[in-house]
């Protein structure tokens, strides 16, 4: 039972992290655009979008592999059982 609660948290940190990335990625380019005074989609082109969706996911991966690890892992269901524990 444990194990499946800690296999969810872990997919859903997973997801949330892709997004956050996606979301700081769009706001970057939104800035930039304003800046330059342009429309926001003006010269941005499907490789860039392309690109920075590979390295929002490439960054999730490298993250959830941090998180699956064994001490990251231990530590974060210790921390789940102790707010669980609180309330």
């Amino acid at each position: 039972m444990a194990r499946l609660f800690a296999r969810r948290c872990q997919a859903v940190l997973w997801f949330a992290l892709c997004v956050a990335q996606v979301w700081v990625l769009h706001t970057l380019h939104l800035i930039r655009c304003r800046l330059r005074r342009r429309a926001p989609d003006a010269g941005m082109t499907t490789a860039e979008y392309a690109v920075g969706t590979v390295a929002a996911c490439g960054f999730a991966a490298l993250l959830y592999k941090i998180v699956t690890s064994g001490a990251v892992s231990s530590a974060l269901q210790g921390l789940i059982r102790r707010a669980l524990g609180a309330v």
